[in-house]
């Protein structure tokens, strides 16, 4: 078996939005997204990690830029949408996870878990929607 080499498609002219993009999952989309060509806005709360991964991408040639941006905001979302102009792809790759046996689990550990993982990437979902087929 030979595995596909990224990038194995181009986004030329496209514009990618990565959520969660300061590190780990998110930062790998937003790296492989801008090597296929993507103009690639990353997006998480952190503005320093944001702009140093944003420094090294432009260092490589790659087209990025950075939001700083806490998505469980849906007033902020809605601003950095209208800021960073049409979206093609979403990347929702924010997420938190507090780790305890179910048993010890905290209602607010719980209710932070799901604002970021459900709540704020359906609603940051609904709003690109929105504005991919203009009924924003």
């Amino acid at each position: 078996m030979t595995l596909p080499r990224t990038p194995s498609f181009r986004l030329d002219g496209k514009r990618a939005l990565v959520t969660g993009a300061s590190r780990g999952i998110g930062l790998g989309c937003a790296v492989a997204l801008a090597e296929a060509g993507a103009h690639v806005v990353l997006a998480a709360r952190g503005a320093d990690a944001l702009a140093a991964a944003v420094a090294e991408m432009q260092a490589l040639g790659l087209s990025a830029e950075w939001q700083a941006v806490d998505i469980t905001d849906t007033a902020a979302i809605s601003a950095v949408l209208d800021q960073i102009g049409p979206v093609d792809i979403l990347c929702n790759s924010a997420g938190l996870a507090r780790h305890s046996p179910a048993l010890a689990t905290q209602e607010a550990d719980f209710d932070a878990v799901m604002a970021i993982n459900v709540k704020a990437a359906y609603f940051l979902a609904q709003a690109v929607a929105a504005r991919m087929t203009g009924a924003a």
